[in-house]
């Protein structure tokens, strides 16, 4: 079925049949334009819009509405009063500021080590006599005449005379000598000794019941004379004997412990 309305805004409605009583109605607004075209021609062309969409399989819906009325009477109305009953727990924890004092008592062990080193000056030889080709009593002589605070001599034999004048104008002259000789030589022709009592020098003869056989000198602690160079004639002219000369304070010390050891022996 096909129904037009209207001049501007038409209404067509067209009644398509399903299988059974039901009938679904397609409702179609279209706007005719006022040019216009012939009511056959517009009614053949919906028709025409209507099988296809028929044929492109539209999905029509279908809408019922279905009211039930069923009349409900309560039976009874029931007041139920509930009590409930919670116990709560409730925990506290209190902090409070707590100043402590904490006495310890440490015990420390320290091992410690110290390392002692001697710094001394470097050891050197000034001179090396040998009384053949050299004079050695000249050394002698001239480190004696050099001396500002004391001479120490421990010598053997000792005869030779310039040497002895050496130290009597050192001992003259302010400077501390002391001179320690081996007592069995003391008597001997041409001794020195008993000219350096004589002159004032401070002279002793061992103690040792046997021989003090030193041969050195010590000058201003810094300057030792050794070797095998007794200060007598033979010495310097007749036998091979050497003298050296050591310019060393730590060594000089060594030596002057050696001299006061036999000193304090000596008469």
């Amino acid at each position: 079925m096909v129904i037009l309305r209207g001049k501007g805004l038409k209404q067509m409605i067209i009644s398509l049949p399903r299988s059974g009583d039901k009938v679904y109605t397609l409702w179609i607004f279209i706007v005719i334009p006022r040019m216009g075209y012939s009511i056959a021609t517009l009614a053949t062309l919906m028709l025409v819009v209507g099988l296809m969409v028929v044929g492109a399989g539209l999905t029509l819906t279908e809408t019922v509405t279905i009211t039930k009325t069923r009349p409900t009477t309560p039976i009874c109305t029931t007041t139920v009063t509930t009590t409930i009953t919670k116990t709560l727990t409730k925990t506290v924890i209190k902090i409070s500021p707590i100043t402590l004092t904490l006495t310890s008592t440490v015990t420390q062990t320290v091992t410690s080590y110290t390392t002692v080193m001697e710094t001394t000056t470097q050891k050197e030889v000034e001179y090396v006599c040998f009384s053949k080709p050299d004079n050695c009593s000249s050394i002698i002589i001239r480190l004696i005449d050099s001396a500002e605070r004391y001479v120490y001599v421990a010598i053997y034999s000792f005869t030779l005379d310039n040497i002895g004048d050496a130290l009597i104008r050192a001992k003259n002259r302010g400077v501390d000598v002391k001179v320690v000789i081996e007592k069995d030589q003391a008597g001997i022709q041409g001794s020195e000794y008993e000219r350096l009592l004589n002159a004032g020098v401070d002279v002793r003869l061992d103690g040792n019941p046997y021989l003090m056989h030193h041969k050195f000198m010590i000058v201003d602690g810094k300057i030792v004379v050794t070797g095998s160079y007794n200060w007598s004639y033979s010495a310097e002219e007749r036998n091979d004997e050497n003298l050296v000369v050591i310019l060393s304070p730590s060594i000089a010390r060594l030596y002057e412990d050696e001299f006061n050891r036999i000193w304090h022996q000596a008469s």
